[in-house]
């Protein structure tokens, strides 16, 4: 079976319970986009000490059910501190994809403005005087009756909407997808004693360079329905409160929880396959992680002084390492050896 179809047959297995936990994050996702209506300052705040925990419970417990984990509050919540911890702070990166996000919003609203504003201004020339009107009332220092003229022109008013939706739902896209992506981060994070998570993101990044065309094959041959349930729920967020304000935030945030909606039940088979994932490349990332964790040692030996407490932290991961490896090629020979 390919990595699709195993994390289907896991996903269909436990799916009452694995809907179950999704539908809990997406309370905790709109509920945070409803205390966001106070200022988009307060969502923002809201991500890394109440979203990025509960995506975390979220994988933890979906990847748990298998173990024989049973469906609880109480289990759900006990992962919760574990997103505080050395062994997963880094590991999502969500700061740098939140400011990945963000470039590509402000520069799919620039080239959206733009192009619409051309097409407006070369087929309607009164909306071509308006624009010179308001430019002049700038230039001449009337900057409260340019802002006034500007926020009550219907064109205006369209063009700068639609731009803030079409930025708004590829940039969620484009952070949701980072995220994703670095989900498989954690399993290999806690696949190893001591290794913090920046750590075992500076190796999943290191190993795509080895093997990056078939991760990429294999990750989105399984998860490409995530983007058009995505698309297609943010659009159906944007349509159920567009006639009904006229503020694109709020329009915005209607359609960040429409996406959310959309996606509920697709979230835990995505956490399976970036699991089926990591089976996959597991032993690549301990080939690539032993390699590295020996360069840093030397380098770290030849930069720093280390307290004897950190030489050991140091040698017993790479002694960890080299054990995962020796055991995996151990138990390689011994099933060559019986299909001889």
């Amino acid at each position: 079976m390919n990595i699709a179809q195993k994390a289907r047959q896991t996903y269909q297995k436990y799916l009452a319970s694995k809907l179950a936990i999704a539908f809990s994050f997406t309370i905790f996702v709109l509920a945070s986009l409803a205390l966001g209506i106070l200022g988009s300052y307060l969502f923002l705040l809201l991500v890394p000490i109440v979203l990025l925990p509960i995506f975390i419970c979220l994988q933890m417990t979906n990847s748990a059910f298998a173990k024989g984990m049973s469906l609880s509050q109480k289990n759900f919540f006990s992962f919760y501190r574990a997103a505080f911890t050395p062994t997963l702070s880094g590991a999502y990166q969500v700061l740098s994809s939140f400011l990945k996000a963000a470039l590509l919003y402000f520069g799919l609203s620039f080239v959206t403005v733009f192009v619409m504003l051309q097409f407006y201004l070369t087929r309607d020339p009164f909306f071509a005087q308006q624009i010179e009107s308001i430019s002049a009332l700038a230039a001449n220092g009337n900057l409260v009756e340019a802002l006034a003229a500007y926020e009550n022109n219907a064109n205006i008013i369209f063009i700068s909407s639609i731009a803030t939706f079409i930025s708004g739902g590829f940039a969620l896209l484009a952070f949701l997808h980072f995220i994703g992506r670095n989900s498989i981060v954690p399993h290999l994070a806690l696949s190893m004693s001591s290794m913090p998570g920046r750590i075992a993101f500076s190796i999943h990044r290191q190993g795509l360079k080895f093997f990056k065309r078939e991760f990429n094959i294999d990750y989105y041959r399984a998860t490409w329905l995530g983007t058009p349930l995505l698309l297609i729920g943010f659009a159906g967020g944007v349509l159920a409160t567009y006639f009904l304000t006229r503020d694109p935030y709020l329009i915005l945030l209607s359609g960040f929880a429409g996406a959310f909606i959309a996606l509920t039940p697709f979230l835990p088979y995505y956490l399976d396959v970036m699991e089926e994932m990591f089976k996959k490349y597991k032993d690549r990332y301990i080939a690539i992680s032993i390699d590295q964790a020996k360069k840093a040692y030397e380098e770290i030996k030849v930069t720093q002084k280390l307290s004897e407490e950190q030489q050991d932290e140091l040698d017993k991961l790479i002694s960890d390492l080299q054990k995962k490896a020796d055991t995996k090629n151990q138990d390689q020979e011994e099933k060559s050896g019986e299909e001889e």
